[in-house]
């Protein structure tokens, strides 16, 4: 079946929640008014990404803001949304997808590769998960996942479309573009890998980049890069090719995919607490 989807592309503020939903609200309608049925927003799109920031004052339950938000944009405007946000669940905090259905449910992955001061921050995730979709099953990966082999053989003949949030440097500096002598071969690799699973798997891969300027601080290295996001958002359309690709600024990424649905059974990999955040949302929906 034929899916419209989209992969926005966005600067978001460090910490600036309420600046960052205007601007991702911004880009939701645009790709509601464009017929697009899923829409993936990038990694943090909501606090921002940065090794400066202190995200626990911004860590949600499912009943939080950003949650609410996604929540009733995909009700309203019967879209599936995936959306890089920060979860706190007790004392951790963790860097996650919520993924939110027209029907009210919502269900949560956590980035189970943490990087750099990423370790500092957030708890890793331990789980794939599959969501089953009227469109197909739904695998889910945060950045620094997608470079990791057992991520994507944990989805290979399980998934029928994947989801990819990032928030992947250039490694490169700002004002000169000249790559750091080591990280910068790296910073392109975004743009390249999303259409590798997809063709590897035979599955559309839609990937979702910020853009703009940040720093990124390698504690090992003692390095701090004035970088900015490398961007390169994608759709893939399986083994079909890449149909959209983005450069450094912000767009937004508009496409149909052809999903091949290929069996009905659907994984619930996540942590129980996750498990029970779901059933709680969808018991108050």
């Amino acid at each position: 079946m034929k899916l419209t989807t989209a992969a926005a592309q966005m600067t978001s503020g460090l910490l600036d929640l309420a600046g960052n939903l205007q601007r991702a609200d911004g880009l939701l309608r645009q790709a509601r008014d464009a017929g697009a049925e899923l829409v993936v927003l990038p990694e943090l799109f909501n606090t921002g990404y940065g090794a400066q920031a202190d995200f626990g004052p911004l860590g949600e339950s499912p009943e939080g803001p950003t949650l609410a938000y996604l929540r009733g944009r995909a009700r309203r405007w019967n879209m599936y949304i995936a959306a890089g946000y920060v979860e706190r669940e007790g004392r951790h905090l963790y860097n996650s997808i919520a993924f939110c259905q027209p029907d009210g449910g919502l269900r949560v992955y956590r980035k189970r590769h943490l990087v750099f001061w990423e370790r500092f921050r957030f708890h890793p995730g331990r789980d794939p998960l599959v969501v089953k979709t009227p469109f197909g099953r739904v695998g889910f990966a945060v950045c620094a996942d997608m470079i990791h082999r057992k991520v994507w053989r944990d989805y290979r003949d399980r998934v029928d479309l994947a989801v990819i949030c990032s928030a992947w440097p250039e490694f490169a500096d700002r004002a000169t573009g000249k790559g750091h002598w080591l990280l910068g071969r790296v910073g392109p690799m975004c743009g390249d890998i999303p259409a590798l699973a997809a063709d590897d798997l035979g599955i559309p891969v839609v990937f979702a980049n910020q853009c703009g300027e940040t720093d990124t601080r390698v504690p090992l290295l003692h390095v701090t890069i004035r970088d900015r996001f490398a961007g390169l958002s994608s759709i893939c359309d399986g083994r079909h090719g890449t149909v959209r690709k983005a450069g450094l600024d912000p767009d937004l990424l508009i496409a149909p995919v052809t999903v091949h649905s290929r069996g009905v059974k659907s994984w619930h990999f996540t942590s129980p607490s996750a498990r029970e955040a779901e059933y709680s949302v969808s018991a108050s929906s």
